[in-house]
């Protein structure tokens, strides 16, 4: 550790923020044609100030209904700096798309407000439909 604090580097992990959200939802159909509802949440983690990243982890049997091939669209605006962009992360690991599982986007510190979507994926463009959009916001450091 000293050598690492001699050359300047950092080891810091990526630290969770406390994220104050209202996920998306999903109708979902299992395959035995049960109906239900998922909610697409949002995780976020900083490693250093003004980054951060998103995640939309989800559990295996979600991914095993109609809800598997979905992709998670997070559109974000830091109020403090004007910071605005777009990611989409992927939430079933075992789905085979280069869409990223987690996504790291430069905010800068500050309150930011996000929405979140759940979109169809190109292999499969209907999935997770119909849903309705979330929301949150959290302060990036």
């Amino acid at each position: 550790m000293l050598a690492s604090l001699a050359l300047g580097t950092s080891t810091a992990a990526a630290e969770p923020l406390g994220v104050l959200q209202l996920p998306a939802h999903s109708l979902v159909v299992s395959g035995l044609v049960v109906p239900g509802i998922h909610g697409a949440a949002v995780s976020v983690t900083s490693a250093g100030p003004g980054d951060v990243t998103f995640a939309a982890p989800t559990r295996p049997e979600a991914c095993a209904t109609t809800f598997g091939g979905a992709l998670v669209r997070i559109d974000y605006l830091n109020v403090a700096t004007g910071a605005a962009g777009t990611t989409t992360v992927r939430p079933c690991t075992s789905f085979l798309d280069p869409t990223p599982e987690a996504s790291t986007v430069h905010t800068g510190p500050g309150l930011v407000v996000f929405s979140i979507g759940v979109t169809g994926s190109d292999y499969r463009p209907s999935a997770g439909q119909p849903s309705l959009p979330g929301l949150g916001t959290f302060t990036a450091p």
